[in-house]
């Protein structure tokens, strides 16, 4: 089973991101192959859950980034390939014997435009097949035991198959018309299946190998799963991919401290830090590099957000309530023993302080209770933090700075152990002067 997560989730990590917005889809999709591309979208649609597969998967990749590895296949290959191979119907199967003459008009003017496909197709497919067979042989002496594991499986797939029939062939090379039937054959028809499932193996190295490049350049670092037991989840150096010169944080959660609450004024980071938390932790669970200095966790059954939640008009949903149906969905996975990783931004934000502060008091109590859980809670109500402070003293307790400098103020980004007390709204509220602009006004409505 793979990791649970829904769409408000991937929304709110900007996973895939709005059209022509940025993503972190984005960030890893810049495979060689249209069916790389496909490929890298369904590893990020459907991340992992079990330890043993996400270990494979990231050891085969720093494995990548340790060698640096080419691509040697020619993208129009595929292209050709895919459209000989989508020629599905039988009647277009080449028949043995004397041409008929129609087909032998056709060859006689030059106007057998599927005959030149296929013959264009096998080209196409023959090239692929030995490139690949090549690249295999070529890796047998490499020492990494899971992409060793991997090219066994890949290697097995074409031996004793009809595709060992087919010979390299060149570009544009002459072929006698029953070595194409018989070669078509083999491809379109007997050994199709196959041949589609190792263009899924390319596709595979594809990914690889664009996963590496990418996640050297951007310095991200392959994650290491726990084996202690324990739930833990350590950071170092976390920082949100999609952010110009993001600030680094650390931050470790497990068992006994389970609950991270997060506080800070407005545009101090508490989003982007959470979001951080969170991308990484996708990544991790893909099986990919994270943007990070380090990065050790438990793989978790879910992950689920509540950070941009939008009301629902049509369905009569206030902000405040759509919040309520959020934790009851978080709640629901729970009570079916999931471990999860939540995050709340700003709990409650869509109702009044006085139940703001209760709601938020009783459920950060209730959450308390799942010690296999991982939560981050941000808000702006101080005396919740201050209440669960003296009845929780295992939550962490975090905040992000303001720092005021010649009346205005700025920004570390940098995480500290605590609560903050910052409340800088009426500053900036002054500093743009809306008071001084609305006063205007009004002398001169008098």
């Amino acid at each position: 089973m793979g990791l649970i997560i829904d769409k408000q989730t991937r929304d709110d990590l900007s996973i895939f991101g709005a059209r022509g917005a940025e993503s972190v889809f984005g960030i890893f999709n810049k495979t060689t192959t249209s069916g790389g591309a496909e490929l890298l979208e369904e590893w990020f649609n459907y991340p992992l859950s079990d330890a043993l597969s996400i270990v494979d998967r990231t050891a085969t990749i720093r494995y990548f980034m340790e060698q640096s590895m080419a691509f040697p296949f020619q993208s129009s290959w595929f292209d050709q390939a895919l459209f000989y191979l989508d020629m599905a119907d039988e009647r277009s199967r080449l028949q043995g014997g004397s041409l008929s003459l129609r087909e032998r008009f056709q060859q006689l003017v030059g106007g057998d435009s599927e005959y030149k496909k296929i013959v264009g197709g096998i080209i196409a497919c023959s090239q692929i097949i030995h490139c690949w067979k090549d690249l295999i042989r070529r890796s047998r002496a490499d020492h990494s035991e899971s992409y060793q594991k991997e090219l066994k499986k890949w290697e097995l797939k074409y031996a004793d198959s009809g595709l060992e029939q087919i010979p390299l062939l060149q570009d544009k090379q002459r072929l006698q018309r029953e070595i194409v039937i018989q070669y078509d054959n083999i491809l379109r028809f007997e050994e199709k299946e196959l041949l589609l499932n190792i263009l899924r193996d390319i596709y595979t190295f594809d990914v690889y190998r664009t996963v590496a490049q990418v996640a050297h350049e951007r310095q991200f670092v392959v994650p290491i799963v726990d084996s202690s037991q324990q739930d833990q989840l350590i950071f170092e150096g976390v920082f949100h991919p999609l952010v110009a010169n993001a600030r680094g944080n650390d931050h470790a959660m497990d068992r006994l401290h389970n609950i991270t609450f997060l506080t800070g004024a407005n545009m101090a980071g508490k989003s982007t830090f959470m979001k951080s938390l969170g991308i990484a932790l996708y990544l991790a669970h893909v099986g990919f590099p994270v943007p990070a200095k380090k990065l050790l966790f438990s793989p978790r059954d879910g992950i689920f957000t509540s950070i941009n939640l939008p009301d629902n008009i049509a369905m009569g949903y206030s902000h405040f309530f759509a919040e309520v149906l959020r934790i009851k969905k978080v709640a629901q996975q729970l009570a079916e023993g999931r471990k999860l990783f939540v995050i709340f931004d700003e709990m409650f934000r869509g109702t009044n302080v006085k139940d703001a502060l209760e709601g938020t008091v009783e459920v950060v109590s209730r959450l308390y209770q799942h010690p296999r859980c991982q939560f981050v809670l941000s808000t702006h109500i101080l005396e919740a933090g201050e209440q669960l402070k003296q009845s929780h003293g295992d939550i962490r307790f975090v905040f992000l700075p303001t720092v005021m400098q010649q009346g205005r103020p700025s920004y570390t980004y940098h995480l500290q152990q605590g609560i903050s007390a910052d409340r800088h709204g009426m500053i900036i509220i002054e500093n743009e002067g809306i008071i001084d602009l609305l006063t205007s006004q009004k002398q001169l409505d008098s």
